[in-house]
């Protein structure tokens, strides 16, 4: 099993609030389990090994929108979050000598790591609670203007062709039908995912309905031998 090290000090700062990044951490471990959602037990308890004694920690929790599961020890004196692990979950770390600050980019959302006298680097958790990726909030966010631009024509394009449907509007640019068209697939898609589906192609549609349910009681089973005769007529070689 995993095991991380930690070294008991006398500290008089309200540790329940930080977050320190720590470079010798194998994992991430937090004593403060109200910064965790979706706690549950751990598959693979870990043990710790400090300067006092020898402890366990199997249960477990995660940070919002962050995959990896965070280790709780309410023994513990700090949160900690494993500068590898954070490395590993794709985010950038970057250093800037200036202040003296760790900057921890993830998807989206950037957060610092303060150097404290003492010489941890440590990030005070808002009231929102800590994220180090920031789920889309606005359709058009993670696009280029270009792509906007090209979805807004993609989309001005389809009108004109008296609104068909998205599928039916990618096999038209596709096999090109259309002369001089500068839409592109990837344009159609970005506008799908942007606007959503075109109002104006749904308009006079109607959703599947499940079908009533036929009784079978009501069904005549009493002539099951029919013999069905069909004739077919070819004209120009079309049945």
């Amino acid at each position: 099993s995993n095991f991380s090290f930690f070294q008991r000090t006398s500290l008089t700062t309200d540790w329940d609030q930080y977050i320190l990044l720590g470079n010798q951490s194998t994992c991430h471990i937090f004593r403060n389990k109200s910064l965790l959602m979706n706690i549950q037990p751990a598959d693979s308890p870990i043990v710790i090994h400090s300067t006092a004694r020898v402890t366990y920690a199997d249960t477990i929790g995660y940070i919002r929108n962050f995959p990896d599961p965070i280790y709780i020890c309410e023994e513990g004196i700090a949160n900690i979050l494993s500068f590898a692990k954070v490395r590993e979950a794709g985010c950038i770390i970057n250093y800037d000598s200036s202040v003296d600050t760790f900057v921890v980019q993830g998807p989206g959302k950037t957060i610092t790591f303060n150097c404290l006298p003492s010489g941890l680097y440590r990030h005070r958790v808002p009231s929102t609670g800590v994220c180090l990726v920031v789920t889309v909030d606005s359709p058009d966010e993670g696009y280029s203007p270009r792509q906007i631009a090209s979805a807004k024509n993609a989309r001005k394009a389809m009108s004109m062709m008296g609104s068909p449907s998205a599928a039916t509007f990618k096999l038209m640019v596709r096999d090109n039908f259309i002369n001089n068209c500068p839409v592109t697939l990837d344009a159609i898609r970005v506008a799908n995912n942007i606007f959503g589906p075109d109002a104006a192609s749904l308009q006079g549609k109607m959703a599947r309905r499940p079908p009533e349910h036929v009784d079978s009681e009501l069904v005549d089973t009493r002539n099951l031998d029919v013999i069905v005769i069909a004739d077919l007529m070819f004209v120009n070689g079309l049945s």
